[in-house]
């Protein structure tokens, strides 16, 4: 498989995937209260939307190569190239076991152990100070900019709450 038709299977996939993901937010996910606030639909839906205007831009650029328009970096680029399917799988199934997670532990606990588990699986990071800063910082950060600057009300466990 080519890289054009790589990227053409990857630029339409990740559509689909804002399509839908679009569709779910603007149908879930109530709009703000007031005229000028940020409501909790705001980051879901440009996330939505920057990932298929991503999406399209893929696509172009294959439709421009396979159209010779656009000549690609390498020339044997394409020889070696191959899809590395299990980072791929294993990168699913964190984003679907975060989903699950967030629900029953909360935003706080949820980001820590889906941290900790992209830096041990995916990077390979052995150092446990290197995970726990990493961890406890980006989930610390994200809370304190969210929740307590902008006022964006984050997931609140079942199980265990520690909003």
């Amino acid at each position: 498989m080519t890289n054009q038709q790589q990227n053409t299977i990857l630029g339409l996939v990740l559509l689909a995937v804002a399509s839908v993901w679009t569709w779910l937010v603007i149908d879930t996910i109530p709009p703000g209260f007031g005229d000028g606030d940020i409501g909790p639909r705001a980051f879901p839906l440009i996330f939505g939307l920057s990932l298929g205007a991503l999406s399209i831009l893929l696509l172009i650029q294959a439709y421009l190569r396979a159209r010779g328009v656009e000549k690609p970096e390498g020339q044997g680029a394409e020889a070696g190239s191959s899809i590395h399917w299990i980072p791929a799988f294993t990168l699913l199934v964190e984003i679907s076991f975060y989903g699950v997670l967030l629900e029953k532990t909360g935003f706080v606990i949820a980001t820590m152990v889906i941290i900790v588990l992209v830096m041990w699986l995916n990077l390979k990071v052995r150092s446990p100070l290197k995970i726990g800063l990493m961890s406890v910082g980006t989930t610390l950060t994200c809370w304190i900019i969210f929740e307590k600057i902008l006022g964006i009300y984050l997931a609140n466990g079942t199980w265990i709450n520690l909003g």
